[in-house]
Parts: C-alpha cells; structure tokens; sequence
C-alpha cells in the first residue's frame, strides 16, 4: 500500500509540473492563394479537428461597382474632410449600400467549393450587425449555403465584446453560421465565440482577403494554443477608383436630397446612426 501511494504521488506531482502548452510549439502558417480551389487540399494536410473561418467582402463575395466595395471602404479613410468623393456618416451609407447595391461571387465556381467542404464552417465578417439582412440576401441571391452552426446549437448568441475592460463594447452577433463582428479582431472575437460555446478545435484555417485580418487570427490562435493556417486570398484588385467614388456619392446625395432631405441635414451636420 505504501509503494501504491508512493507512486501514485510520484505521478500526481509530475502530471503537476509537466508544462503547458507553450505558443512557440503551435504551428502555424500564412500563404498566399488565387483560387477557392486551394482550400481543400489545405484542409486535407491535417487530419486535426478543424474549423474553417471564411470571410464575406473580397473572400466570397465583391461588389460590382467600385462605390461601396471593400476597396471604396479602404479609399474612403485616405480622403480630406472637404473631399467631394468623401461621405458623412460613412457607416449610415455602407447600410445604403449593402441593402441597395449588388454582389457576385469572387471566382464563378466559389460558391459550389464551398458548399461541398464537408467541415465545420463559420462565416466571420467585419460587417456590423445592423447589415445582416443586406448580407444574407446577396449571399442567398449568389449560391452561398449558410453553415449549420457550430456544435449543433439552435439559437444564435448576441453580446457586448470588449477588446480591453475599458473599452466601449460593441455589439457581435452569431447566428445562422454568420458572425458579424463589427470591425472588432477577428482572432479574439472567434475564441470569444468558442469560449461562449464551449467549444474546442486543434486547428483553425481562415480564409481572408486582409492582411490585418490574417495577422490578428494568427496572434490570437497562437496564444491559445491552437495550430493556424492562414490563406490570404488576393483574387479582387483592389486598386482604387477616385472619379467612380466620388461620382457614386453624389448620385446617393441626389437622391437623399429628393426624397430625404432632412436625413441628408442631419448626416452633413455628422448626426450618425451607426
């Protein structure tokens, strides 16, 4: 009995002092790829549980015209106050566009690959909340199969994120295998999310057309222990377009001033609802 308890502390206090995972044994990697295609044998590398995390603007999809596309975004914040392409209340227009304007899929076979991956997915957007219904429709209108969410649950999960204790929370929601972050890290958001739904992958593979957005997942996963691959999807020029910019607000600033004049007022005068 006593060589029984002996022994038995003996591999109490080694199980205690075996160390824990460090960052630096967590593998991980960033590729650049051309083609949905790729995504597949990229999975098939390793036979880890694995999350596939793929983004909508310039991943999935892309607008038809320069005015309210992810590269108009981008353009937007390098223009002068008093620039005649630059709009006011910037996310109160991406809503108008994202419910008004169109999309196609990035490659015509993109939407058929993605449907047949037979692994968990998850939809991960900057896009904020208040423009899920305009995000659904373009992706129903173009083939895109919504994912069944993760772990077999139902009902979907809204909160409040907080990137540090004292910063304004904004609001994330997940539902029907959509997760609309609002601009927050993607990588600290999807652990977030598992957290919340006790969930745990030992690889996660994102696909995403923003270098920050590649970067920030692959911070988050390595500090968590989770092996990482991370494709760069670089298809969508993104070169802006100035004179279809500025010509796109101003069509918009027509018709608000015909028909709603006075939210026009308020959005010149920096009245925001987003």
């Amino acid at each position: 009995m006593r060589r029984l308890l002996t022994f038995a502390l003996v591999a109490l206090l080694s199980a205690c002092s075996t160390p824990a995972l460090r960052p630096d044994t967590v593998r991980s990697d960033v590729r650049e790829i051309t083609d949905l295609a790729e995504i597949a044998p990229a999975l098939a590398e390793s036979r880890a549980r694995t999350l596939l995390v793929l983004d909508i603007d310039d991943t999935l999809l892309t607008s038809d015209a320069f005015f309210g596309s992810d590269a108009w975004y981008a353009w937007q914040k390098t223009l002068a106050a008093d620039d005649p392409g630059k709009v006011p209340c910037l996310f109160d227009v991406i809503a108008l566009n994202y419910e008004a304007g169109t999309q196609h899929p990035t490659q015509p076979d993109g939407p058929t690959r993605i449907n047949a991956l037979p692994v968990d997915k998850l939809l991960l957007t900057s896009r904020g909340a208040n423009y899920r219904g305009g995000t659904l429709r373009t992706l129903h209108e173009n083939g895109y199969a919504l994912p069944a969410m993760l772990g077999g649950r139902s009902d979907g999960l809204i909160w409040d994120f907080r990137k540090s204790s004292d910063s304004r929370p904004v609001r994330v929601v997940y539902d029907q295998g959509l997760f609309m972050t609002t601009g927050q890290d993607k990588g600290r958001t999807l652990l977030e999310l598992l957290g919340r739904l006790r969930l745990h992958y030992d690889r996660v593979l994102l696909v995403d057309d923003g270098q920050a957005n590649i970067d920030a997942m692959r911070a988050a996963l390595r500090s968590a222990g989770i092996d990482y691959l991370g494709l760069h999807y670089t298809r969508v020029d993104k070169t802006p377009d100035p004179a279809a910019g500025r010509a796109g607000w101003q069509h918009w600033r027509t018709l608000l001033e015909a028909n709603y004049p006075q939210r026009l007022q308020e959005m010149e005068q920096g009245k925001c609802g987003s």
